[in-house]
């Protein structure tokens, strides 16, 4: 029987919407950070399916709202703006679509460790203002510096595939992780990996437990001159600690794509020059954004029709204690 799916932001790529309509399923898009209790009310008026998350928070009162819900999906694999114990509770299994946008996020965090390192956006605005900053201007390589990765997953493991032609000296960092990488040095502890690096970059997902990971004692730690990028959540990093570093000059930069709060309303980063910053769109890119809306369409078909699902791409597989 046709499904109806509850997309929180933009439609899915075309090729995710033209499988939906093959299997006779009704889509329905409503704008970003829509507030839970209008998308609580939707899903009930609807008889919701599925919802896959893009920009929106689905809380409690939606979960809970929403009898007929089977799955939900995130467009991407951050899940801080789900309420996963409340899906465990009802027996709704939260999927991921693990590793679809992964090359896209990390060749913008490798984006904007360039960006930072040679003052890009600085300049593009210096230049825009009618001055010629050649004569005073200087930047750093980036060949031959210490990179420490935060996560080794697999948006970690492609950025590290990405600086391999920069002979930088890799670090990686990653509690979970069991094996080895070619040429990269996993070491056990956090503290260690940010003292020992001149550029840390965060690809891990947003949790309780790592609220803040990057607070004022652990940018302390970092070397001095040193530059944080985050194209992971933004709750990873204190951003009044990080803003009182870039503006001491304890560290040279900051490449940031995630907020703490998105959108930002008031943002202690905006007039410092040495930070760049984009609105979290390290998987905004057409190839990423067909990939994961596939695999999204087609994650949440395959519950509403009774299929099994890929158990890689379940966050929460004690759902089904309580289905």
């Amino acid at each position: 029987m046709p499904g109806t799916i509850i997309v929180t932001g933009a439609a899915l790529a075309a090729p995710a919407m033209e499988v939906a309509a093959r299997h006779g399923a009704r889509v329905i898009t409503i704008k970003p950070y829509t507030p839970p209790a209008e998308i609580a009310r939707l899903a009930v008026a609807e008889s919701a399916d599925a919802i896959i998350v893009r920009a929106a928070h689905v809380t409690d009162e939606v979960i809970g709202a929403a009898s007929t819900l089977k799955v939900i999906v995130k467009h991407g694999i951050g899940v801080d703006t789900i309420d996963v114990a409340s899906a465990t509770r009802r027996g709704i299994p939260v999927l991921i679509t693990h590793g679809a946008n992964a090359q896209s996020v990390a060749e913008h965090a490798f984006g904007l460790m360039f960006a930072v390192t040679r003052r890009i956006a600085h300049l593009d605005s210096r230049m825009r203002a009618g001055h010629w900053d050649k004569a005073d201007s200087f930047g750093a390589e980036l060949s031959g510096k210490a990179l420490g990765i935060v996560g080794l997953g697999s948006i970690g493991s492609a950025l590290i595939e990405l600086v391999r032609p920069l002979r930088m000296t890799v670090r990686g960092y990653d509690p979970y992780f069991r094996g080895s990488i070619a040429n990269v040095e996993i070491v056990g502890d956090l503290d260690a990996l940010a003292s020992a690096s001149d550029i840390v970059s965060l690809h891990v997902p947003l949790t309780e437990q790592n609220r803040n990971m990057f607070d004022a004692r652990r940018i302390g730690l970092m070397r001095s001159g040193a530059i944080l990028i985050n194209t992971a959540r933004g709750g990873l990093v204190d951003h009044d600690a990080l803003a009182t570093a870039l503006t001491t000059g304890r560290l040279s930069g900051a490449g940031l794509d995630c907020f703490p709060q998105e959108p930002p309303v008031e943002n202690p980063l905006a007039a410092l020059p040495n930070v760049v910053m984009t609105p979290h769109v390290g998987a905004n890119t057409g190839e990423a954004a067909e990939r994961v809306g596939l695999r999204a369409i087609q994650q949440a078909l395959d519950v509403i029709e009774g299929r099994p699902f890929d158990p890689r791409a379940n966050v929460n597989p004690d759902y089904a204690a309580a289905a």
